[in-house]
């Protein structure tokens, strides 16, 4: 019975050693990745980039819009919708203003490419959307989809939306104003935070691609 005894708190404390190596290990890997990153690029990259989940939307055309759409190029991705009064409109300015310098860093294999989702399919449709984009000079894609598959989109990426007070067809949406850099393997790489200026997107990013590129 003793024996039995000392077996099982040997094979106990044995697992516990087990866990507190591998918690080790975890933790001293976290710690290396963090401090790999350059510091002017921390609370910018993700320390671990996460794959976009499979998602299906519409795009301004009608056409399908899915993961695929993201793979092959950097990705400057935001959610808003048409309606909105300030973030949305002062953002895609601001990424319209920086885009001809941002497309100067282009090359076969730098692809990057603009992408504007909708959070509110009520009311904005591909047509609308495709009027809207249009308003700015950088050739943006727009898509939309219904409630439950854009929230399969936005919540692994940490984007919230809900709709507000107003009425049936007069409302505001409060959605997340970050914006989001995918790479070209459908990754969330970066988060660049509002408010969005031109100078300071242009600037991350070529940090952002030294860093991923090296």
């Amino acid at each position: 019975m003793k024996i039995t005894k000392f077996r099982s708190l040997k094979t106990g404390f044995a697992l516990l050693f087990a866990v507190a190596v591998l918690t080790s290990a975890v933790l001293l890997n976290q710690s290396a990745q963090s401090e790999s990153i350059p510091e002017e690029l921390r609370g910018l990259l993700n320390k671990q980039p996460v794959a976009v989940p499979e998602f299906k939307l519409v795009d301004q055309q009608n056409n399908p819009f899915t993961v695929e759409r993201l793979k092959g190029a950097w990705t400057f991705l935001f959610f808003g919708y048409t309606h909105c009064p300030d973030v949305c409109p002062t953002t895609l300015t601001e990424l319209d203003n920086a885009a001809s310098r941002l497309n100067e860093l282009q090359t076969p294999q730098r692809k990057i490419q603009y992408v504007f989702i909708s959070v509110d399919p009520q009311r904005d449709t591909p047509e609308l959307l495709r009027d809207y984009v249009s308003y700015f000079g950088v050739k943006f894609l727009a898509a939309t989809g219904g409630e439950q598959d854009l929230k399969q989109l936005a919540k692994p990426l940490g984007i919230k939306f809900e709709r507000g007070i107003g009425t049936e067809t007069e409302y505001l949406v409060n959605h997340s104003s970050a914006m989001l850099l995918i790479d070209p393997q459908a990754r969330y790489y970066a988060k660049f935070r509002a408010p969005h200026y031109s100078e300071e997107i242009v600037e991350g990013f070529k940090q952002i691609i030294t860093y991923a590129e090296r």
